[in-house]
């Protein structure tokens, strides 16, 4: 399947239905998305918990990791829980926004008790590891398959299960910057100012309320900035030792790199960051004339052709010659 891709409107439909009927007929249900959440694994995890809820469903929403603090007012996510029940169990578990399971954590894979996983995601690398699984990689976000799924059941769609879905597209569309925007995603994103959302107040608490911690470790990574492929690639990596210099969470370098794939001339950008001194996750971004999805997949990675991710084994001068050696190639 290619990015560009999109199921048949048949095919989509018919595995729409099929999940929905796994909630109509369903009582209990988990839901949770990959480890260090984004706006769009919240904003879907967050929006289909509301919904299910309305239904008058047992809904417990799970993720092993803080939701980021510029993401905690969204509705709903004071209710998240971090760690796996004892004795939980569920007819259903929703898988959202995650291409494998390894990445829904180890939370997750402590409940034992789960008839069925639903995988709906939007990434081309998707493992397809759910019981059900709804991959689509032309839709702009997870958050936009939930609307679509929300109107199948049908469930009405509340201001607060609005506002989850709209910072889910908000975000991962970079303010419908990026080209995975199309025409249906402004469509879902006005249904959603028609069901109340405040552009302008999801804007201010996502890129207007910058925690302190973020700002003080943000010069100390543009300090690494290196230019490469005579400024075709740039990159700059973060340390555990910077983070905590600035007393920083993981979660507050979610888009650093979007500071180097800014930069005039870069087609490809990366972010080297430290898990330990012999790991790092990298993030890649692309300006389209370079598929960074299958570099990451070289690397057990994955992603979008413009947007992807890996984990690289080694000394940070080994993890950057390794990427850099592919991205080389890719140019």
């Amino acid at each position: 399947m290619t990015a560009s891709s999109r199921l048949s409107k048949k095919k989509r439909t018919a595995t729409l239905q099929k999940i929905a009927e796994e909630i109509r007929s369903g009582q209990r249900f988990l839901i949770s998305s990959h480890e260090n959440p984004e706006g769009d694994a919240l904003g879907s995890i967050l929006a289909l918990g509301l919904a299910l809820k309305v239904m008058g469903k047992e809904v417990l929403v799970l993720n092993q990791d803080p939701t980021p603090e510029m993401l905690s007012f969204l509705p709903g996510a004071e209710e998240i829980t971090h760690q796996a029940p004892a004795d939980g169990r569920f007819d259903v578990a929703f898988a959202l926004d995650c291409g494998d399971r390894k990445r829904l954590g180890e939370e997750f894979n402590k409940v034992q008790k789960i008839s069925k996983i639903v995988n709906i995601d939007h990434h081309i690398s998707n493992s397809y590891f759910g019981d059900i699984n709804f991959v689509d990689p032309a839709a702009s976000s997870t958050a936009e398959i939930i609307f679509d799924l929300l109107r199948i059941i049908p469930v009405a769609m509340s201001p607060s299960v609005a506002e989850n879905i709209y910072a889910g597209i908000l975000t991962d569309t970079g303010s419908f910057r990026y080209s995975n925007t199309s025409p249906k995603t402004f469509t879902v994103a006005r249904r959603c100012l028609l069901a109340g959302v405040e552009p302008w107040k999801v804007a201010e608490k996502v890129y207007e309320t910058q925690p302190l911690p973020r700002l003080r470790l943000l010069p100390l990574v543009l300090k690494t900035l290196e230019i490469a492929e005579k400024g075709r690639v740039s990159s700059v990596f973060v340390t555990k030792k910077m983070m905590e210099e600035t007393e920083a969470a993981a979660a507050l370098t979610e888009d650093f790199i979007n500071f180097p794939r800014s930069l005039k001339g870069t087609d490809v950008a990366l972010l080297f960051h430290e898990v330990s001194p012999v790991k790092y996750r990298v993030s890649l971004r692309s300006r389209g004339g370079v598929d960074v999805a299958r570099i990451a997949a070289d690397f057990q990675g994955g992603g979008h052709p413009n947007a992807a991710g890996c984990t690289v084994e080694g000394t940070l001068s080994e993890v950057k010659a390794k990427v850099l050696e592919r991205v080389q190639a890719a140019l």
